[in-house]
């Protein structure tokens, strides 16, 4: 390979920010986990999990690829870093786009249908003639869509049941964090989309507006997530993790104080948020195996949602004023 063949390929490999892989094929793994810990599942679908893992990495790199024709970045880039865009990197993200839904494909029908629409959605939000990127109602469908609603329904898509309820109601929470992560990760380029043209909310409005949007968005998450505890659809220990959220928004405030912003100050918030979700799979995991352990109903069995008919359903708040009271109630 000559030199100018290896330098292109380097630059395609950051282009495609192998970072920030990992997230997206987190939620993969999201959606799959809680199709089993819904129902309480043996694992299955294990080897349509890894294409659609696979599908997902095409896109992701072909999603970066057409994005960085566009932006042609020449400041800080959010995991990842500037680097010349080589001829032919978008004709390499189409055909990333083209191969991942091909892969999805041999996954099952609903995880192929995600990753059309998924390629579509990059599409528009990075081709020169649409640019959703820089709209202002764009840019977030896109974002929300893709990685808040058809990612881990690519994962989930892979066990086979269908959606109830539970799975309806985790969805806005999942959305709102969503939503949070595509604010702060834009609230220190304000110069740049300016500078393109572009119409995003940190170009019109400025990064306060925005932080404060995304500090509104994960209390919105935070927040869902704790009513579905107190209601009994999700395991009570997770309410453990809820400092997590505090130490988010403690960054995002910090960072608005501060003005202005840099992308470590968004690293910084990606962090804090890793770790607190890494709490809540784990909190969640620790109540399935206290549960198993003591005789009780496994994963989401053991929530009054997750209950059989003939049981009663007992919210965690009813359970926590009973324990107080003497009462001798068990969900």
């Amino acid at each position: 390979m000559s030199a100018v063949g290896r330098g292109a390929v380097g630059a395609w490999v950051a282009l495609a920010r192998p970072r920030l892989l990992i997230p997206v094929l987190a939620l993969v793994g999201l959606g799959f986990g809680w199709a089993h810990w819904d129902r309480a599942l043996p694992l299955t679908g294990g080897g349509a999990l890894l294409r659609v893992l696979g599908a997902w990495t095409l896109l992701h790199a072909g999603t970066l690829w057409l994005n960085a024709e566009l932006d042609r970045d020449e400041g800080e880039v959010l995991g990842g870093r500037a680097v010349p865009v080589p001829p032919g990197t978008s004709a390499l993200g189409f055909l990333a786009l083209a191969l991942g839904v091909g892969v999805a494909v041999w996954a099952g029908a609903l995880a192929a249908g995600a990753a059309l629409l998924s390629a579509l959605l990059a599409v528009a939000y990075s081709h020169p003639r649409l640019a959703w990127k820089g709209h202002p109602v764009g840019g977030p469908a896109v974002n929300l869509l893709g990685y808040g609603l058809l990612t881990p329904l690519a994962g989930w898509s892979v066990v086979g049941v269908a959606p109830d309820l539970r799975t309806l109601a985790v969805l806005p929470v999942v959305l709102a964090g969503i939503g949070g992560c595509y604010l702060t990760a834009q609230a220190f380029q304000g110069a740049e989309d300016r500078a393109r043209g572009y119409r995003t909310l940190v170009a019109t409005h400025g990064a306060g507006v925005v932080l404060a949007g995304a500090r509104g968005a994960f209390a919105a998450g935070w927040l869902g997530l704790a009513a579905l505890c107190l209601l009994g659809w999700l395991p009570a220990p997770l309410l453990l993790a809820l400092p997590g959220g505090l130490a988010v928004d403690a960054a995002l405030a910090r960072w608005a104080r501060a003005g202005g912003g840099t992308v470590e100050d968004a690293a910084v918030v990606g962090r804090r948020l890793a770790w607190s979700t890494l709490a809540v799979l784990l909190l969640a995991t620790g109540a399935h195996v206290v549960s198993s352990l003591s005789g009780g109903p496994p994963a989401g069995l053991a929530t009054s949602a997750g209950l059989p008919p003939d049981r009663p359903v007992v919210p965690a708040w009813r359970l926590m004023r009973a324990h107080r009271a003497g009462e001798g109630l068990t969900p």
